[in-house]
């Protein structure tokens, strides 16, 4: 039989433990496939690695379906990297019509992006996606 990558595990407690079954199986592996989520911690006092998995990222905005645009998942970059549907704000006291930044579109253009350092004290206007826009969903009911 071919060997799994995975030792199936049925009990719902062993999702956070480690899927190999080594730590060094583990570090083997996330080299190898490049894996982002995962559990891999490393250790700076001797240089060992440990598995522990607390937390879980996602990809995406949980609990939102039935959205316009977007299906089952809505992709967290698809959300805030919108050119055509990120805006910036509207005319307010806050962000009048001459706001500096109405000069530069809401997602510009990588080269165009200025960041802003602890010691940049003569650049404080920086540069980067602003995204203000609206999903429109229904409510789903189980």
């Amino acid at each position: 039989p071919p060997k799994m990558k995975y030792a199936p595990k049925s009990d719902a407690d062993n999702f956070w433990n480690n899927p190999y079954s080594s730590v060094d199986d583990a570090k083997q592996h996330t080299d190898t496939y490049l894996e982002t989520f995962h559990g891999l911690i490393y250790d700076m006092s001797d240089g060992s690695h440990a598995y522990d998995l607390e937390s879980l990222i996602l990809p995406y905005l949980p609990y939102f379906s039935n959205c316009r645009e977007f299906d089952s998942y809505i992709p967290l970059w698809a959300v805030v990297e919108s050119a055509t549907e990120c805006n910036l704000p509207g005319v307010t006291k806050d962000f009048p019509s001459s706001w500096w930044r109405r000069n530069i579109p809401s997602i510009p253009h990588q080269d165009d992006v200025i960041a802003v350092g602890p010691f940049d004290f003569m650049r404080f206007y920086p540069v980067a996606d602003w995204c203000e826009r609206k999903i429109r969903c229904n409510y789903d009911e189980n």
